[in-house]
């Protein structure tokens, strides 16, 4: 008895589709079989009357979840930026095998869309200038957002002092006005704000001293029992 012959798929009909931007449907055998972005389609020469067999439709087949995957990962990015923990845990719960998500996460590096040493740095100015917000806070949320602990540590202490401690000083002078009470009463409650936006304890200490300077003394240290130490 002879082998059996690889069935022979032919391409009857390559039909542009209407809503799919830059996609096209492939008929194989006058049935419809898939569809492809223009450039699996450029690529693996899919023109009508082309032949096909099984192991050539299993490449075209991956090269379109990876373009897939590209383009998903593409408009993420092109959104807002993301950390490449992000982007591929997106692309993971968007249903791309590992392999994909790999080959796509790599592709966006080589490409510089992803880099977490300049995410990181871009998150944390904003976060100290902008939205004023101590390390603590925002060591916190590198951490959430995947970023990798050594670049966490190098990031966190590039954080310019004098930044910081303007930040805190400003939105705690506000609070400063807003809190009645006996001087200890407002330091308290000024430092518990701070806290809460991820301020240093010895920061926290610098910032009340220089408010309630003028202001009856009852001193009260907040350095020791809320600095942090080495983190990692």
């Amino acid at each position: 008895m002879s082998e059996e012959q690889p069935r022979v798929l032919v391409i009857t009909k390559v039909e542009k589709q209407q809503r799919g931007k830059h996609r096209y449907n492939i008929f194989l055998n006058e049935e419809y079989a898939f569809s492809v972005h223009e450039d699996i389609l450029v690529k693996h020469r899919l023109n009508k009357g082309e032949t096909l067999f099984q192991e050539q439709l299993q490449a075209i087949m991956q090269d379109e979840e990876r373009n897939l995957g590209y383009v998903k990962a593409l408009h993420m990015v092109g959104r807002r930026p993301h950390s490449l923990a992000e982007v591929k845990r997106k692309l993971k719960v968007k249903g791309f095998e590992p392999d994909i998500v790999s080959w796509v996460a790599d592709k966006l590096i080589e490409q510089n869309y992803i880099n977490d040493e300049q995410y990181a740095k871009m998150l944390t100015d904003h976060r100290v200038v902008s939205q004023k917000k101590g390390r603590n806070l925002i060591r916190q949320e590198l951490q959430q957002k995947g970023i990798h602990k050594d670049v966490v540590k190098e990031t966190i202490g590039s954080i310019n002092p004098e930044d910081e401690y303007a930040a805190a000083f400003k939105i705690a002078q506000t609070k400063w006005k807003q809190t009645s009470g006996k001087t200890l009463d407002r330091k308290r409650k000024t430092a518990a704000f701070l806290m809460r936006r991820g301020y240093m304890g010895t920061l926290v200490q610098k910032v009340l001293n220089e408010l309630s300077q003028g202001t009856e003394d009852d001193e009260i240290d907040f350095a020791d029992e809320h600095d942090s130490g080495d983190f990692y």
